[in-house]
């Protein structure tokens, strides 16, 4: 298997997760939407960080703490969602909208230059 075909299933995880983040935006979402968004995202970032860790990535702890920080915002909304009013809603879907990407073609792009210039097989 070549190691690209082994990355796909990063970028079908992100997709999943930009249409979780872009229903936050509709307003007859309710709490399961901020759950789906939590369970979501930690499964994913739980698989991610099981390959830098497995792979001895130079930048694991820059990758983890990137994460917690997403973990945090999702916490947050968790515990609070009745706070977010439609306007909020759209406010914060932008914003782990825009994290996402930045984080995708940022930190996500560095681990797949290190996976595919690796010996890991």
């Amino acid at each position: 298997m070549k190691k690209t075909s082994e990355l796909i299933w990063q970028d079908t995880q992100h997709q999943t997760l930009f249409k979780l983040i872009d229903q936050l935006k509709v307003a007859e979402s309710g709490l399961e939407i901020f759950t789906k968004l939590n369970d979501y995202a930690e499964s994913h970032f739980a698989l991610e960080e099981s390959y830098v860790l497995k792979l001895n990535y130079p930048k694991t702890k820059e990758h983890i703490s990137a994460h917690n920080k997403f973990r945090a915002e999702l916490k947050v909304m968790t515990l609070n969602p009745h706070k977010f009013d439609e306007q909020m809603r759209a406010s914060v879907s932008l914003f782990l909208r825009e994290w996402l990407t930045r984080h995708i073609f940022g930190i996500d792009k560095d681990f797949e230059a290190f996976v595919l210039n690796s010996n890991y097989k």
